[in-house]
């Protein structure tokens, strides 16, 4: 089974992980882990006063700060059937990009576990998700 695993950097991506860790022989052992992180793209009124090689090395450079700890992670816990996805643009709209492509089975996220206010107030990419997918999605709280 692949599991798409949707990293942002923060505390609540380390707890996914770790839950991840955790559980292995349910989510790590023979299965293909996809894991991605979404960079937030550069607005097109700023990035038509930027070349092409600033743009691109300012995505590099984001998704790296957030993927570099989590492969050194994965690593470290010993789990190599991982792949690495960098995107830049609208995250949940990305991570369901991703999810479809990689044809992920389940898709797995850390979330802030606001409640229903702060969802309705604040939106939530896991709320997003949830409401746009048809793929099974873990929260990790």
């Amino acid at each position: 089974m692949k599991i798409l695993v949707a990293v942002d950097g923060s505390s609540h991506t380390q707890k996914a992980l770790d839950y991840l860790v955790a559980h292995r022989a349910m989510f790590v052992e023979g299965n293909e882990l996809v894991v991605v992180h979404v960079c937030t793209g550069v607005p097109g009124h700023v990035a038509r006063h930027l070349s092409r090689d600033v743009v691109t090395d300012y995505y590099t450079e984001e998704n790296a700060k957030v993927l570099g700890p989590v492969k050194a992670f994965l690593e470290k816990h010993g789990i190599a059937n991982f792949s690495m996805q960098a995107r830049h643009g609208h995250a949940p709209e990305e991570i369901l990009k991703t999810a479809t492509e990689s044809g992920a089975e389940l898709i797995v996220m850390g979330t802030h576990g606001h409640g229903i206010l702060g969802r309705a107030l604040m939106g939530s990419v896991a709320t997003k998700v949830l409401s746009e997918t048809d793929t099974s999605v873990l929260l990790v709280q």
